[in-house]
């Protein structure tokens, strides 16, 4: 397993713009042209170009070679490449690319605010009786902890908003340690790590396995630049 990151908040994110659309499909400018504000089309077009940049270079063959192709709920996977799998996130500055031999999910969120009566919504019993157990200080901390587990297992599922949220717990309470329960179902995907990659952010990885990145890697953008070019 390989993680990679970009911060996009840097001031040559913006100014590569133009150049990396070329990278990417007709689909997908067309998909970023769509959206209303900058910074979402920055942070959607530079997950495109890592996701690409990092296939191209594991799989030694040209970008304009990769095709995508899309399960009924909409995953991603390339096609005649079943070995090499990858999920993608994005929130704030941040843009994040987890590559692996066996399917996975990786979910990256920003700290704000939030109204805790989400959590009687998305959270099982458990988890929101854990949650409001927390003292206040640390209480939106492990709202995006059990946030991004969460978010981490369903993408790893790749059944979309067909897998209810309360069907799954967490249980934190013995970390590093990080328990996971199901109800109704099993699943392979039953390992979890997080992630510090920014004390403002909260970053979570689901895999098959237990053989985890030691660490993420910061991709720079002047190089991610260069090398997708000469992909072409």
């Amino acid at each position: 397993m390989e993680i990679y990151a970009i911060d996009t908040s840097k001031p040559e994110a913006d100014g590569h713009y133009e150049s990396l659309l070329n990278r990417v499909s007709t689909e997908k400018r067309q998909k970023l042209d769509r959206f209303l504000h900058r910074e979402d089309a920055v942070r959607g077009l530079y997950a495109d170009v890592l996701l690409r940049w990092v296939a191209c270079r594991q799989l030694k063959v040209s970008n304009a070679s990769l095709q995508f192709t899309y399960n009924a709920f909409g995953k991603p996977s390339l096609l005649n490449a079943p070995a090499f799998h990858f999920n993608v996130s994005h929130s704030g500055k941040w843009v994040v690319c987890a590559v692996d031999d066996h399917s996975l999910g990786i979910d990256i969120e920003q700290l704000r605010p939030i109204d805790f009566e989400v959590g009687r919504v998305c959270f099982s019993d458990m988890e929101y009786d854990a949650l409001m157990r927390q003292e206040s200080e640390s209480r939106l901390f492990y709202f995006y902890d059990l946030w991004t587990l969460k978010e981490s297992f369903v993408k790893a599922e790749g059944q979309g908003l067909t897998l209810p949220l309360k069907s799954f717990s967490f249980d934190l309470s013995e970390r590093p340690l990080i328990g996971f329960t199901t109800e109704g179902f099993t699943t392979e995907y039953c390992h979890f790590k997080q992630y510090e990659i920014d004390e403002h952010y909260k970053m979570a990885v689901c895999a098959m396995h237990d053989r985890f990145a030691h660490l993420v890697q910061q991709v720079d953008i002047h190089t991610l630049c260069l090398e997708s070019a000469a992909q072409a």
